[in-house]
Parts: structure tokens; C-alpha cells; sequence
């Protein structure tokens, strides 16, 4: 299988991962890096337990994702308290699960996930992996870390806490091998450091996982539902907008593998997303001044996100300048003409018509007059590009058909998605 070479080297899956995790703390800022110091410490750990390379790769991917289910800031500041509580405990889990298993290299990263919350309870629990327990551990252990004091006043009360636990809630094993790596010092000061993302990438280096052209399109198909599905009005958005902007690519000339990556670029427009709170996300009605000045934040975001990832430079303009306008009047840069790639404007495009197509609380979908209508106008006043808009015009119906499909196939996922999130919460009471 092809190797996905976007513009320089390949895409190394624990990279993206890395960036991924630092999109979801967007969604609660002020507890941000908590994912990222479980994998850490989960690895330092799993190195002392001498777990084998690929055994460490699992958990540190898992604990990187393990909150991808908690898309509200409450329910990531709830899950900070050591002590587990609450009849929805495993409620993120397992939605972490349900959208990790989608992912071929995911499948043992998601059963770790699925139960991270679950206790060694003396034993009771000895069926669940390993890696399962050990991500319990780290993810505890960081709750226990106080941001606003000196780490390493804190190593006693955390150790003895982690001792107190062993064998009822801890893995002993892993106690173990905690107690031993807590008495470095190293260790606590580059939990509290700042630079953990460069701590982190440094020590999992040679961790390499090269994604495949499918690979990366399944992928970014998992992330486009972590964004859509925290909002049932926009549960499909991004798959119409990468089937069309597919489409339109084919339509000018791209190449395949150019069509390849502006698929990609669809499904990841809207990542910055993550950093918007639901409740102005789940609006019913429209937004004010106020409002659409957070929502306007979210391509600052995606830019931020996808940059930092070694060969999706251009994925990353692509997909984040979808609101900038030839005319100067988009965002968040407001760049105008040749300052904005042809294969963002194919985004903006393709965005727009997939957002008019679409009913919302607060307006029903555009009828094809309208629509076209719409598109024509702005393309006229020079707001988006003109020969993007008549290549769709000008294969209106396929092009429609087009994006209704791939809609529906997200919508079938999206009630299945419900469905088993409704049963496994249900069987687990």
C-alpha cells in the first residue's frame, strides 16, 4: 500500500495522535495537558514494568485518547477528582470506544479505553488488559498533581495515597513499579513541565506507524464524527463537505492523489470545533454578535491543530482557510485572491453549499433555485471563486446526489453510534 507522502515524508500516526490530543483539550483549556501527562507517565511505567515496544505504543496512543469521549468542559473538570464517582463514569469510555474501534490500528487502544475507569478491585477486574489498569493508574495519578504548588512538595501525599490504593483500586504490580519511578525526581518535573508535547515526542520516537492513503482517509473520517457528533444538527456535516470537495477537486483538475488529500482536508475543516463549547454549538436558534465572535475562533484552531503535523502543511491550509474570502472580508486572516489556495476555495465551497443543503433549527435546507442563487450572488461579488461555483452549477444534480449520499451513510453511523452508546449504558447498569 501507498505511503501517505503529503508534500514531505510520511504521516506518522503517533504524531497525529499527539496533535489530536491537543485538540481535544481545547475543549476545556484550563485542565489542558491532563491526556497528555497520563501517556507520559503511563510510559515511564510501562518502561520500568519492562513491557514490551509495542505493549508501550498502545498505551501511550491510549492514554493520549482515553478523554476523547468527554467533549464538555464539565465532564472533563468532574473527571478530574481522584476519587471515581457517579453513575456516569464510564459514559465517556465507552464513547471513546465506539469512535476509537472504527480505526484499524485502534482496536486494542479502544478496549483500553472502554474501561480506564474500571478498578483492579483485588483482583475482581484481573480480566481486563494490562494496559487497562496501568492507564487507571496514570490517569488518577495525574488528579492527584496540584497545578498550583511545587511538584516535588507533593511526591509524598501522592505516593502514599497510590500505596493506600494498592491491591483495592491499583494494579499491584503497578504500584510497584510507580513507587520506584517516583523517587527520580526527573520524573515529577517533567510531569509539571511545560514542554511536555517535546518530552513526550522525544521519548517515543521511534514509536513509527506510517498511515497508508485509506488509513489516513479513515482516520480523518473518526475525527470529522468527534466534531460532528458532539452536535446532533450537524451530525454529517463533514463527510458532505469532504465527498464535495472531492468532487469539485476531480472537476478542476486535481489530481488523485490532490483529490486524495482535499477529502482529508473536508473531514478536518471543522476540528477547531472541539475548542467551541456545546452549548453554543447545540444553539437553537441563531447566534449573537457575541457568539459568532467564538464561533469564528474555530479555523484559527484547526490551522493550529494540523500545522504541527510533519506532511499535512498543506492539509492544514486547505481545511483551515475555509472561511477566508477572495474579497478580504473572510477569517481568521483575511487574506484575499491568489493569498488563498485553490484547494481551500474548493473547501469554502464546497462548506457553503453543504451548510445551505442542510436544515437547521432555525431555517430549512435551500431549495436548488436557492441555492444556486446564493452561490452565484456571492461568487459575483468576488467572496468565493467564481469558476468553483460554475463547475458545481454545472453538475448541480450529480454533484447534490453526491453529498446526499455520503450524508446518509453518516446518519446511519450517527443513529448506530446513539444506538449502541444507549445499549452499552443501559447493560452496564
Amino acid at each position: 500500500m501507498r505511503s501517505a507522502t503529503f508534500g514531505r515524508g510520511t504521516v506518522n500516526l503517533l504524531d497525529l495522535v499527539i496533535s489530536i490530543s491537543t485538540a481535544i483539550d481545547l475543549v476545556a483549556p484550563e485542565v489542558g495537558g491532563h491526556q497528555k501527562r497520563v501517556a507520559y507517565m503511563a510510559l515511564g511505567m510501562a518502561q520500568e514494568l519492562g513491557w514490551s515496544a509495542e505493549k508501550r505504543q498502545q498505551v501511550v496512543m491510549a492514554g493520549l485518547l482515553h478523554d476523547i469521549g468527554a467533549l464538555s468542559r464539565t465532564e472533563r473538570h468532574e473527571l478530574l477528582c481522584f476519587e471515581d464517582g457517579g453513575s456516569d463514569i464510564h459514559r465517556h469510555g465507552k464513547i471513546g470506544y465506539l469512535l476509537l474501534r472504527k480505526f484499524r490500528h485502534f482496536f486494542e487502544v479502544a478496549d483500553i479505553v472502554r474501561h480506564h475507569h474500571m478498578p483492579w478491585q483485588n483482583g475482581a477486574n484481573a480480566h481486563l488488559s494490562e494496559a487497562t489498569h496501568l492507564l487507571h493508574l496514570a490517569d488518577r495519578l495525574d488528579t492527584l498533581v496540584l497545578r498550583d504548588q511545587p511538584v516535588l512538595s507533593q511526591v509524598e501525599r501522592i505516593s502514599r495515597t497510590v500505596s493506600c490504593h494498592g491491591g483495592s483500586t491499583f494494579h499491584p504490580e503497578h504500584v510497584e513499579a510507580f513507587m520506584e519511578l517516583g523517587q527520580r525526581e526527573y520524573f515529577w518535573l517533567d510531569v509539571a513541565s511545560p514542554s511536555i508535547d517535546q518530552l513526550l515526542r522525544r521519548s517515543t520516537q521511534n514509536f513509527i506507524i506510517e498511515l497508508d492513503w485509506d488509513d489516513l482517509q479513515d482516520f480523518a473520517e473518526l475525527l470529522a464524527h468527534v466534531i460532528d457528533f458532539r452536535s446532533r444538527f450537524t451530525a454529517t456535516h463533514s463527510s458532505g463537505v469532504a465527498a464535495v470537495s472531492a468532487m469539485l477537486a476531480d472537476m478542476v483538475g486535481f489530481s488523485a492523489e490532490e483529490r486524495e488529500k482535499i477529502k482529508v482536508a473536508g473531514y478536518l475543516h471543522d476540528i477547531g470545533k472541539l475548542a467551541i463549547s456545546s452549548e453554543i454549538l447545540e444553539k437553537p436558534g441563531r447566534l449573537s454578535q457575541a457568539e459568532f465572535q467564538v464561533i469564528k475562533s474555530h479555523a484559527y484552531y484547526t490551522y493550529h491543530v494540523l500545522e504541527s503535523i510533519q506532511g499535512l502543511e498543506e492539509v492544514a491550509q486547505w481545511a483551515a482557510f475555509h472561511h477566508e474570502r477572495l474579497d478580504g472580508s473572510g477569517y481568521p486572516g483575511r487574506r484575499q485572491g491568489h493569498r488563498i489556495p485553490l484547494g481551500a476555495r474548493i473547501v469554502a465551497v464546497a462548506d457553503m453549499f453543504t451548510a445551505l443543503s442542510e436544515r437547521r433549527p432555525y431555517r430549512g435546507a435551500a431549495c436548488r433555485k436557492e441555492l444556486a442563487s446564493l452561490m452565484e450572488e456571492k461568487a459575483a461579488r468576488h467572496v468565493i471563486d467564481r469558476a468553483v461555483v460554475g463547475k458545481l452549477l454545472e453538475r448541480f444534480k450529480e454533484v447534490d446526489r453526491h453529498r446526499a449520499r455520503a450524508q446518509a451513510v453518516a446518519a446511519e453511523e450517527y443513529d448506530a453510534f446513539l444506538s449502541n452508546l444507549h445499549e452499552g449504558l443501559i447493560s452496564a447498569r
